[in-house]
């Protein structure tokens, strides 16, 4: 009797326009690691990969920065704070279920090796040697903007000099003797000798804005720097003496720049859209590629690196595009949310998952998961500017919601129309072939894209529900829940009364055969009511203790998993009430959604939730025991 983890989807890397997100490659393993709200992520490069993706979530402040080791045993990690932390990710080679291992190793937190309070602000860049020992974390600060350290006692190993500004990228040398490199927004670069690493020369006046990445080539040769000002700098990797400059080297601001094994090739991506790549000895383009035709903010390249099978580039939006060969446009382009999810539906085929930035995902079901690659519900331009509230129905026939005050409809991933609200809506949901959209004073219903009629409330409304050709709806100012019927041009409330609440409701479920409604308040309790005459079930659902995000009925009614601000997940059970499953934890930030896959009764169960940390996990409930 449990709740088993089976597979996790991550949010995309979150980017910051006008900074470089480092990303870092393990070629070790094949995988990368970035950064996305509290949490940091390593995934296979591969994008159809199946190997296990894992979640580091032991930062308490948003993380800005992680980075490989060379041996791709340990990530260095920073967060806005500046605490740098060192982790362990050999446990993270490929334990999980897909390879045979255990389905608790999926969410197992890897260990901490060290922890060290490095900088007053945000950790911009890190860096390793080649030893696998010495570390480099850079960023902003008050007295220092960079500090050199053992990974493991964090003893000073120099000191990181030469800068009046945010250090907005780091790199040590592979070979020895050892030299380390750090641009600024200072406009400067500062090449260092060590370890100890020592300040050697301050090199200025080859780039005229901030320097946004900087490089060491695999054999140590060459050294490069690219910045806001279109403009690539090469210079000597031994020395750090100025060798050349490549002017006006693309249409917009250079974000990152990876040189490719043979060092014989870098390649840079720039705010235009596109990425090049650079015969080093010439100065000349040998490759272009593309991301999209349309060079809008959201196709602005901010990070890159160059595997072992792909160039992979960073889109403002999250995007991750994977680029091959000579072909100018990109393979693979993976999508999905880089912000809190807020919302989800389930139809037989496609998971649907709605975020707070306005962005819909679609996700195929497969035979024991989801499809590792997402797609998007239309297009920048056509999703809602914001928070998504509700989505309704399946791939054919999707209604949405959002905090833009719209409902859009969709088909087939398109969008056939949409209608302008009043106010910012609370819950949406369908009655029938009716949908209604519930604001906090005001009750409006819509068939066929028009509004018949909208009726307001005399208190503050916090959800709705259907039962049958009735409605319910949580009243948070009497702490109670009133039934109505619909008429053709208003509600109409009915004789049943439902007993008080000792917390304000925040959410009503009805079970798939309309027989109860599971009422959670705002202590995070739930009451379970008969909808014939609201007589009490039971209340001893009360596991959670903050506020319940939302719940999932089984097709049966015999079952609810509930998620909320807590961040459990539990899975209540309607014969049994005393009993319960759970699982602490299960989502960083809270749990923000939730819908079953499969079940059998008296078997088992399979479920998707989302949360609040952007990520998609699918679980299986052991029911047996019931």
């Amino acid at each position: 009797m449990s709740i088993n983890p089976k597979s996790i989807y991550p949010p995309q890397p979150a980017t910051t326009r006008a900074q470089t997100l480092h990303l870092s490659y393990d070629p070790v393993h094949d995988r990368i690691v970035y950064p996305n709200g509290k949490s940091i992520f390593i995934r296979p490069l591969d994008p159809e990969s199946t190997v296990p993706v894992r979640q580091f979530t032991k930062h308490v402040a948003t993380a800005t920065v992680a980075t490989f080791a060379p041996s791709g045993n340990y990530v260095a990690s920073g967060d806005e704070h500046g605490q740098v932390k060192i982790w362990d990710s050999s446990y993270f080679k490929s334990t999980g279920p897909a390879n045979g291992g255990d389905d608790e190793d999926i969410f197992e937190q890897p260990k901490i090796k060290s922890e060290f309070q490095i900088l007053a602000g945000p950790i911009r860049s890190i860096a390793w040697d080649a030893d696998n020992q010495r570390v480099i974390a850079v960023g902003q600060g008050k007295d220092k903007f960079g500090h050199s350290f053992t990974w493991d006692s964090g003893n000073s190993i120099g000191e990181i000099q030469g800068h009046s500004d945010t250090i907005t990228a780091v790199a040590i040398k592979s070979q020895r003797p050892y030299r380390a490199a750090t641009v600024s927004e200072d406009k400067a670069l500062v090449f260092y000798n060590g370890p100890p690493f020592k300040f050697d020369k301050s090199v200025r006046g080859y780039h005229t804005n901030s320097v946004k990445d900087v490089k060491f080539s695999p054999d140590g040769k060459w050294l490069v720097s690219v910045g806001s000002d279109r403009t690539i700098v090469l210079y000597d990797g031994k020395t750090g003496e100025y060798v050349k400059t490549i002017e006006k080297a693309h249409e917009g601001g250079i974000f990152a720049v990876s040189w490719f094994p043979d060092s014989s090739k870098f390649a840079t991506a720039s705010a235009d859209n596109s990425i090049k790549v650079w015969d080093v000895e010439s100065g000349e383009v040998t490759q272009a590629y593309l991301v999209s035709e349309s060079k809008a903010v959201e196709n602005q390249q901010v990070g890159l690196i160059v595997a072992k099978d792909y160039v992979v580039s960073l889109s403002l939006n999250g995007n991750l595009n994977y680029f091959k060969g000579d072909t100018e446009s990109p393979k693979f382009v993976l999508t999905g949310h880089k912000s809190a999810i807020t919302s989800i539906e389930a139809s037989e085929s496609n998971v649907f998952t709605g975020g707070s930035d306005g962005i819909i995902s679609s996700w195929d079901i497969a035979k024991d998961a989801l499809n590792p690659v997402s797609k998007l519900i239309g297009t920048s331009k056509s999703t809602h500017t914001n928070y998504v509230v509700d989505i309704l129905g399946d791939s054919q026939d999707l209604t949405t919601g959002g905090w833009d005050d719209k409902i859009k409809f969709w088909l087939k991933g398109e969008l056939e129309g949409e209608v302008a609200l009043e106010n910012q809506p609370k819950h949406i949901f369908k009655n029938g072939t009716k949908i209604i959209v519930l604001f906090e004073t005001l009750l409006s219903v819509y068939s066929n894209g028009k509004e018949l009629f909208s009726y307001p409330l005399n208190y503050d409304a916090t959800y709705a529900a259907g039962v049958d050709d009735k409605l319910l709806i949580a009243d948070s100012k009497n702490n109670t829940v009133h039934e109505y019927t619909i008429g053709s041009d208003g509600l109409n409330e009915t004789s049943l009364k439902y007993p008080q609440l000792r917390a304000s409701p925040t959410i009503l479920k009805v079970s798939p055969n309309g027989e109860y409604v599971a009422v959670a308040d705002s202590a995070g309790k739930y009451t379970l009511y008969k909808t014939s005459d609201a007589s009490v079930i039971t209340t001893r659902w009360a596991f959670h203790n903050s506020k319940i995000l939302d719940a999932a009925w089984t097709s049966d009614s015999k079952f609810l998993v509930s998620g909320g601000l807590d961040s459990g997940l539990f899975l209540y059970s309607v014969d049994r009430p005393a009993k319960v499953l759970k699982r602490p934890l299960a989502h960083q930030l809270g749990v923000s959604g939730l819908r079953w896959l499969e079940y059998s009764p008296k078997k088992s169960g399979k479920f998707v939730s989302v949360g609040l940390d952007g990520v998609v996990k699918v679980w299986e409930a052991d029911l047996s025991v019931y």
